[in-house]
């Protein structure tokens, strides 16, 4: 059985702003996001395959960062990313379905989340194997109002609701069959990996994640993903 790590990297980035790159490359430190996150999942040897969805018109540029911070480039496969999340998923399983067993683990990571660790990605890989979906949450902090134009319809309990990071890890056969047989209303409504196999009413285990584990959206997330990249460094 393989382990197979997806690194979604086809966005452009833009809630952040006037930014010249999309976000995956701009830099914490002296290193590029997407760089940090892939040296993350590499330097745990989980992983017999890695894959990076890129959009086509950043090919070239993602090969430059892989060439200047000596990464293997043989060991990263990269396919080109669709419009939406759920397009970029498409492209990467179809390429990888003749020479992939239907109980292999696939984990999707978010590029723009440098911060994940050996221990969130192994935990990925053994609820995946344990109960066919799982995915990282952490408690949601503040409460959370469902709103209609303007006015609060519903205030769920909160200790009942978690905020959903990646890894979202599944088992193959489970997840290629469950996007085959969305529809095209399914497919509007899905904002993360995971709602491919909810969709299908497929049960989903979640497990605990890292406040660490931040994704970097806007230009507040990528001030506090440098000061998290220096304490951390402190702690090594």
């Amino acid at each position: 059985m393989s382990n197979i790590a997806i690194i979604l990297a086809g966005g452009i980035g833009s809630r952040m702003g006037n930014v010249n790159l999309p976000k995956q490359f701009l830099k914490i430190g002296d290193i590029p996001i997407i760089i940090m996150t892939l040296q993350n999942i590499l330097k745990t040897k989980l992983f017999d395959k890695t894959i990076i969805a890129i959009h086509k018109d950043w090919v070239d540029f993602l090969k430059e960062l892989l060439n200047r911070f000596k990464i293997d480039s043989s060991k990263i496969n990269i396919v080109i990313g669709g419009k939406e999340r759920l397009d970029s998923i498409e492209n990467v399983l179809y390429k990888i379905k003749n020479n992939t067993n239907k109980d292999d683990i696939v984990v999707i990571c978010d590029a723009a989340r440098p911060f994940i660790t050996k221990d969130m990605l192994n935990n990925s890989i053994i609820k995946a194997q344990q109960y066919d979906v799982a995915i990282a949450t952490i408690p949601a902090k503040d409460t959370m109002v469902i709103s209609e134009n303007n006015i609060v319809i519903d205030i769920p309990n909160r200790n009942n609701m978690f905020n959903v990071q990646t890894p979202e890890s599944f088992k193959f056969g489970l997840l290629y069959d469950a996007m085959k047989t969305l529809t095209a209303q399914e497919r509007q409504s899905i904002t993360c990996s995971s709602q491919i196999c909810e969709k299908k009413g497929i049960p989903i285990h979640s497990f605990s994640g890292d406040e660490r584990n931040i994704k970097i959206t806007t230009m507040i997330d990528l001030y506090l993903a440098n000061i998290i990249y220096e304490e951390m460094k402190k702690m090594k």
